[in-house]
């Protein structure tokens, strides 16, 4: 069995803000209650994306547990693309 979406996501703020994982602030259960994004995600059998925002983040977690982050500053300038971190399961 792979990680929890909760603990992809996660690991994958605490990657782009280059701390550990325990030192993320504010902590994601902030923004979100982790169980039912755990539960919602690995119950689906659906096509299924979840986003919200968290500490300047915007937070993308599809069906198989992929995270996608994009910068919440990000503005796009003649269709570049935002630069993201991606993490999977």
């Amino acid at each position: 069995m792979g990680k929890r979406p909760s603990d992809a996501v996660v690991e994958t703020l605490a990657a782009a803000n280059d701390t550990d994982p325990v030192d993320l602030e504010p902590p994601l259960y902030e923004s979100i209650d982790l169980e039912a994004l755990d539960a919602l995600v690995e119950s689906t059998s659906q096509s299924l994306t979840l986003e919200f925002t968290h500490a300047g983040h915007t937070v993308r977690v599809d069906e198989s547990g992929a995270v996608t982050l994009v910068s919440a500053d990000y503005a796009p300038e003649d269709g570049d693309e935002p630069p993201t971190r991606i993490s999977t399961r």
